[in-house]
């Protein structure tokens, strides 16, 4: 009698980084003189909101690695 078995793949954790151009809106609050001063002061300030959408965004490069170190398994570039 052969006997049918089913071989399990062992299963992960995995932790990915992907690089993406994301449509995002991004407000600062600058105290400035005129518009010039304050692109420029925005250099050095981190913004006060950040809304994004998500359905806009194009990935350039996916990593995937072992969860927890930083072995690389995988990287698949996109463009």
């Amino acid at each position: 009698m052969a006997k049918n078995k089913i071989e399990v793949r062992p299963k992960f954790y995995y932790d990915i980084k992907i690089e993406t151009m994301l449509p995002a809106m991004i407000t600062y609050r600058i105290l400035a003189e005129d518009e010039r001063q304050a692109i420029e002061l925005i250099k050095n300030q981190s913004p006060v909101s950040i809304r994004h959408r998500l359905l806009g965004r194009k990935d350039l490069k996916i990593m995937v690695y072992l969860a927890g170190s930083n072995m690389l398994k995988f990287i698949k570039n996109l463009i």
